[in-house]
């Protein structure tokens, strides 16, 4: 058992990093919103959904930089999410749900393709060196 808990306090670490930096990245993206006036629910501007983006490619890069997994991504985002709160509420007004589903949904669909990404870039390299060697 004792040879497991260096890992475990590993992964913590990691996990925590992560949550740091999807909190650093997302209060970005946050403090770039326009809150709607009260009772108004507004779509975001291509610029708001951008923030957005370069957030959620930033927090799926670091989770591939150290190694974590999906499910890892997702408790970090939602964690950072939940931490911000305050943000949240000067920034999104009624858009916070909508907003945090399509954080969750765009984080899973960027951590797969970069995933992908890299397989492919493996195995054409295998490839090429089979054919060259």
């Amino acid at each position: 058992m004792r040879a497991e808990a260096p890992r475990e306090d590993a992964r913590t670490a990691m996990n925590q990093r992560l949550v740091g930096v999807a909190e650093v990245v997302l209060e970005r993206a946050l403090t770039a919103q326009i809150r709607p006036p009260m009772g108004m629910y507004v779509h975001a501007s291509h610029e708001e959904n951008a923030a957005f983006d370069c957030a959620v490619l930033e927090i799926c890069d670091e989770a591939h930089r150290l190694g974590l997994r999906a499910e890892e991504l997702l408790i970090a985002v939602k964690s950072a999410w939940a931490h911000l709160a305050p943000v949240r509420a000067r920034h999104l007004g009624d858009r916070d749900g909508d907003v945090l589903r399509e954080v969750v949904s765009s984080s899973i669909d960027v951590f797969f393709a970069a995933r992908d990404e890299r397989v492919d870039e493996r195995v054409h390299e295998d490839r090429r060196e089979r054919e060259q060697g």
